[in-house]
């Protein structure tokens, strides 16, 4: 509930500034936007620490973290497409950056927001290229090529870059009417917390371990 009337107050905030449309707008997208990189801050928290970290997840469940890494890799690629889908989907309307230059009446501020939309969209052209052929359908001349050839190869700094233009176009229309931009912080129960249980885990197994190798040595005859 507390939630709720926050996130009311927020909207209502970027309302005031910009007007109905065009504020109720920028708030949703950012919204959504805070919930993808929301993700994705957990997808680094998990993948992106370093080898030490990979080698701990590794070694706690090897298959499970790969699922995990392919999923949130995937999804976030899914999440970029659609906030940069086309504004109209038949007689249906969707929420996408995209709508944001039909929306703005400031001819300033208009050019200057299909500046931004146009990097953004070229910045997620290679998610797109995935969803339409491998994530949201199976393109079966893909699947016989190989992904690995038909495919444009995807590393984290294709989200980052992307994420990175989106932020950019969405703090322009902020400052524009003053509004403050806040900052993502870290969910101190999400991944980080399991990591630190994890690691716990594993020192007390490690422990446990080495004591039973050194009760071996002192069990042992003397030869």
């Amino acid at each position: 509930m507390q939630n709720d009337i926050t996130d009311d107050r927020v909207r209502d905030q970027y309302v005031r500034a910009i007007g109905a449309d065009l504020g109720q707008l920028c708030h949703e997208l950012q919204d959504d936007f805070d919930w993808l990189r929301g993700k994705w801050s957990e997808f680094q928290e998990l993948f992106e620490k370093g080898q030490e970290r990979i080698d701990l997840l590794n070694t706690v469940a090897s298959n499970f973290f790969y699922f995990l890494h392919r999923l949130l890799f995937e999804d976030a690629m899914l999440h970029l497409c659609r906030l940069t889908d086309r504004s109209r989907m038949g007689d249906r309307e969707t929420l996408t950056v995209m709508a944001l230059t039909e929306t703005i009446s400031d001819p300033t501020l208009k050019a200057s927001v299909e500046t931004k939309t146009e990097e953004v969209r070229k910045n997620c052209q290679f998610a797109r290229k995935w969803r339409n052929r491998r994530l949201a359908h199976t393109d079966l001349e893909t699947l016989r090529e190989g992904y690995p050839l038909a495919l444009p190869p995807v590393a984290s700094t294709n989200i980052h870059t992307a994420l990175k233009s989106i932020d950019d176009l969405l703090t322009l229309i902020e400052n524009h009417y003053g509004l403050p931009h806040f900052l993502l912080g870290r969910d101190p129960w999400g991944a980080k917390s399991l990591v630190y249980y994890l690691e716990k885990a594993k020192h007390a197994i490690d422990d446990e371990q080495q004591r039973w190798r050194e009760a071996a040595k002192g069990a042992a005859p003397n030869s």
